[in-house]
């Protein structure tokens, strides 16, 4: 940008300029009353375009290059990119003064040439093509700031996406990519995010004697040929870099972790430039959620989605990783754009994601082409991943100020100082003082005990083990658990994580990331990453109703099972039948009480279900009302009464409680057994173990003559939950993440040999079935334990990655989506709330030639535990997104859920020490909504702990034939999955089952 402001507008025009910028600051609310209609200007758009104005040969345009091979329709996507352009016409704006003077923008309503196709001979002058493009100026009056150039090659299509600056504010390059898959797609296209990027001011030089020469102040361009063969100009060049993770001092063996090589190498390239530019200390820049951006070094970035940490050359190397790594992935304030210190260096980092989570297009490979640009970028700026082989990539973009030598020089430097920090050579200007480095090979958390950039304490480990130990002991219900034992030993999985995470947080003020505790599952150890982030809450739950509103709209998961319960005519489907089995004798009158006192308690439980028109509402009944409503029945009314019969009972749900407690005498033991019903609507799993938490509490309280006396608050009722949730709408954001994984995978057909009949006498469509169960024998149950721990992963991971692969049919998918759920929690104040919360979810299982089953289990891994932060959405929400029909085109055939650390199984307690026996009775099931349903039962009884899975099918889908064959095929795998070292097995090894 030109210094002299003044050469482009008369002082006139640049009085009325500056006037028309400061009413839109005076007067930002004026915005909101235009109608929506009508162009709005914002002030970030006014300064960008005043920037070009003033400087029209500048660069100002960001150029993207993708590689697209595949069954590609370029006329589809030209189409599709026309549909963006309607959906957001700020694509195809036009800016120029206005009869009064003022800036004003139009929309040109899709008449700007803003696609363009064309040929080239290779792809190499493809992208020539498109830095061609990128070169050319902008007519702002005439032209649109947003260009789609297709250009087809011999075999391949190269697209170059152009987005002026103007743009940047609202239109970053990765939401234009998912809206214009979702137009080619038949999706829905979601409405892009107000966002601010960070633009960079004159920081501190990295390393000044690397400058290209210059004269005058001004920098010369060298004559020299550029990467691509074609004349220098005033290039960003990029250096690329692959090395294992195994040279990376400090990484180890870490390479399939995401946020440890992220915190890790840009920990050490920030540590590298304050070495090799001598500099005392240097701002790094990493983004907070890596997956959420394509992470070209030469594009723009997020401030909402950056995090800034200060690396001083006298800070372990551990230390400062510990710090970033602590951050990575949590929720937080993102970066504040005034807070750089000015005259301090950056280092920024980003992360190299797929391409193709963005421009996901069926039937479509997309490789992001790692390519020059003309537009000016910061000093240096190095990209990091991790290819499919678990190598760590490196991508440098060099600053046109910069030599044209410097890219490739620091770069090959910086992997000398990844390999041995502590050796690397001191350069011209490097500070006296040696940089103090980590101990090579030693893991980041041994040395932990500092404040982030942002002054966020490290818990001291002394307190901070009591507490997380504290919380791994209630969850895990295992009161004897040492601060070194390990989460997965004593059966923890990713929704019991979930659970003490948010304990730690809302009960203590600590911060821990799910990788954190998966990564690092013993008490002592997560203690290391802990960071104490606020005073810990007292409970926002509320010990009365009175004053408060008793009616709510459906939560979104509430709302989605609601149509699928109607689909299926309001019967039993969602029933959720329960039963007990009493070993020892138990005062019925006693447990009617004290599960009166978990009712009161939990307004979830005592809500009805009112249907009017369209709109279902719920409306909770006030303990007072109850014994109004009947719910309970002992033994003695009981008489006559079938179990399985009960177990069918159609809920009125407008009219009673959505459960019914039914004592009844077993006929062949004369024991007691519960029918313990409830309609799925107020219950989830994770609410299951919380009710029974709480009825033993209120049964030992109850057995001796008194009432419970809860050791925390009432906890926020649920109705709240669904109004809040309603205000909020649905998180754009959260249905992108599944549209984005789900779009163009596999359809989802019955899964079976072909030559196993079906039953022609099952009515098609019908969810009636049935179930086998797979008993695993005791050395596969310690197996599975085995490769779950050496893959820091829980048992459901190993097992969800052996029935997808025993899955697998004579096709040789490459992928597989598998439905299981997702806990639905993500606001922490509803944790110890009852009710249904949960939504299902579908993960793509990605199958590569040559696979192990240790990577597979890492890949189902890393997929679920980033998913959960989004588990709000239903799925039927992602359905409609990808264009299908909820309830009828299903995204899944299989469907996978874990029922770990059952708590029902156990002993009532009795005031006097003596305690009341029970255990669960398994169901007999008629009925499956989806084609297949595997439910992994994870029990301890008596101190032994097993693993039990049951199968349950639609008939309508596979005959006998077809069920013993899958029964046995899993059966089988998972086996594999349990020998000694099953982790490097190659997954076709896994799959010859004859050998």
């Amino acid at each position: 940008m030109s210094k002299d402001q003044s050469l482009l507008l008369t002082s006139n025009e640049l009085l009325r300029f500056d006037e028309a910028l400061r009413e839109l600051a005076e007067d930002s609310a004026a915005v909101t009353d235009v109608a929506s209609d009508q162009p709005q200007l914002s002030e970030f758009e006014s300064r960008t375009w005043l920037a070009q104005q003033q400087d029209p040969d500048a660069v100002m345009w960001h150029a993207l290059a993708l590689k697209l091979t595949g069954a590609l329709d370029a006329d589809r996507l030209a189409a599709a990119a026309h549909a963006l352009v309607r959906a957001w016409p700020d694509l195809d704006a036009r800016y120029a003064f206005g009869d009064d003077g003022d800036l004003v923008k139009s929309w040109a309503g899709g008449a700007g040439k803003y696609v363009e196709v064309a040929r080239a001979a290779s792809v190499q002058q493809a992208v020539e093509l498109v830095l061609q493009r990128q070169a050319a100026g902008w007519d702002s009056e005439a032209e649109p700031p947003f260009r789609l150039v297709l250009v087809r090659c011999e075999q391949d299509m190269v697209l170059g996406l152009l987005t002026h600056r103007v743009l940047d504010g609202a239109y970053a390059p990765e939401s234009i990519l998912t809206g214009l898959a979702a137009a080619y797609n038949g999706g829905h296209i979601v409405p892009p995010s107000v966002r601010s990027v960070i633009e960079f001011g004159s920081n501190g030089s990295v390393v000044p004697w690397l400058y290209r020469p210059s004269s005058g102040g001004q920098v010369q361009v060298l004559g020299v040929a550029g990467p691509t063969g074609a004349p220098a100009d005033n290039r960003a060049r990029r250096y690329g870099a692959t090395l294992v993770a195994d040279a990376i001092s400090g990484l180890g063996s870490g390479g399939g972790n995401l946020l440890q090589v992220l915190a890790t190498v840009s920990v050490q390239f920030a540590r590298f430039v304050g070495q090799f530019g001598g500099h005392d200390s240097v701002t790094l820049l990493v983004p907070q959620t890596p997956l959420k951006s394509l992470g070209d070094p030469a594009l723009p970035i997020s401030a909402a989605d950056t995090l800034q940490f200060g690396v001083t050359a006298g800070e372990a190397g551990a230390a400062a990783i510990g710090r970033v790594l602590a951050s990575l992935g949590a929720a937080g304030p993102g970066f504040a754009l005034d807070s750089v210190s000015q005259g301090r260096p950056l280092a920024v980092v980003t992360w190299l994601a797929d391409a193709g989570r963005f421009l996901n297009l069926e039937g479509v490979q997309v490789e992001r082409l790692a390519v020059p640009t003309l537009a000016g970028l910061a000093e240096f700026a190095l990209g990091v991943g991790v290819d499919s082989q678990q190598n760590v990539t490196l991508e440098l973009v060099a600053g046109q100020a910069l030599s044209v030598h410097a890219g490739a020089f620091v770069l090959e430097q910086f992997v000398a100082f990844l390999s041995n920090p502590s050796g690397f050579l001191e350069l011209p200007g490097s500070p006296s003082h040696a940089v103090e480095a980590g101990v090579a090979g030693a893991p980041p958390e041994l040395a932990l005990h500092a404040s982030d950039a942002v002054g966020r304490e490290i818990g001291s480990a002394g307190v901070d083990v009591e507490l997380i130990l504290e919380e791994f002991r209630a969850a895990l219900s295992s009161p004897d658990m040492g601060p070194d034992d390990d989460f997965f030993d004593f059966g923890g999985h990713s929704l019991v994580a979930t659970r003490i995470i948010g304990r730690l947080f809302s009960n203590h003020g600590i911060e821990v990331s799910l990788n954190d505790l998966f990564s690092n599952s013993t008490a002592a150890s997560l203690a290391q990453l802990a960071t104490q982030v606020a005073p810990g809450s007292e409970g926002s739950g509320s010990d009365t109703e009175s004053g408060k509103s008793l009616t709510a709209p459906l939560s979104l998961a509430q709302m989605s099972l609601w149509q699928a319960y109607s689909h299926f005519g309001f019967g039993p489907i969602f029933n959720l039948p329960f039963a007990l089995d009493f070993v020892d004798p138990v005062d019925e009158r006693l447990f009617g009480q004290a599960f009166a006192d978990v009712l009161e308690r939990h307004a979830g439980l005592r809500t009805l279900f009112i249907a009017e028109g369209d709109e279902v509402r719920q409306q909770v009944v006030p303990p007072e009302d109850l014994q109004g409503y009947k719910w309970f029945w002992t033994s003695s009314e009981s008489e006559g009464v079938d179990r399985h019969a009960e177990a069918g009972y159609c809920f009125d749900l407008a009219k009673e409680l959505p459960l019914r407690l039914r004592f009844m005498k077993d006929r062949d033991t004369g024991r007691q057994l519960l029918s313990f019903l409830f309609h799925h609507i107020v219950l989830d799993e994770w609410s299951v173990n919380l009710m029974m938490d709480e009825l033993l509490v209120a049964f030992r309280a109850r057995s001796a003559g008194e009432a419970p006396v809860w050791s925390t608050p009432t906890p926020a009722p649920f109705h709240e939950f669904a109004r809040r949730q309603a205000q909020r709408g649905v998180d754009d954001e959260h249905l992108n993440y599944w549209t984005d994984m789900l779009r163009g995978s596999s359809t989802a057909l019955p899964i079976v040999e072909r030559s196993i009949p079906v039953p022609e006498t099952q009515a098609k469509g019908s969810a009636e079935g049935g179930w086998v169960e797979i008993k695993l024998a005791p050395e596969e149950t310690a197996g599975l334990y085995v490769t779950a721990r050496d893959n820091s992963a829980s048992l459901f991971n190993v097992v969800y990655a052996a029935i997808a692969t025993a899955l697998q049919n004579r096709d040789e998918l490459t992928d597989l989506v598998i439905g299981t759920s997702a806990s639905g929690r993500t606001d922490a104040e509803f944790f110890d709330t009852i009710g249904y919360f949960t939504t299902l979810a579908g993960h793509r299982v990605r199958f590569v030639t040559g696979m192990t089953v240790g990577e597979l289990v890492k890949s189902v891994k890393d997929t679920v535990n980033e998913s959960m932060q989004h588990g709000d959405i239903p799925i039927s929400l992602v359905e409609a997104a990808l264009g299908k029909t909820p309830g009828r085109d299903r995204l899944f055939e299989v469907f996978i859920q874990i029922h770990a650390q059952n708590k029902l199984n156990g002993t009532l307690p009795m005031s006097d020490g003596q305690g009341v026996e029970f255990r669960q009775v398994d169901p007999d099931k008629h009925e499956s909504l989806l084609g297949l349903q595997f439910e992994v039962l994870e029990e301890t009884i008596g101190g032994v702990r097993s693993i039990r899975l049951m199968m349950s099918y639609r008939a309508d889908r596979y005959g006998p034939e077809s069920v013993e064959w899958l029964r046995s095929r899993v059966h089988e795998v998972i086996a594999r999955f349990a020998q000694s070292g099953a982790s490097a097995l190659d997954l076709a090894a896994v799959l010859d089952l004859e050998a």
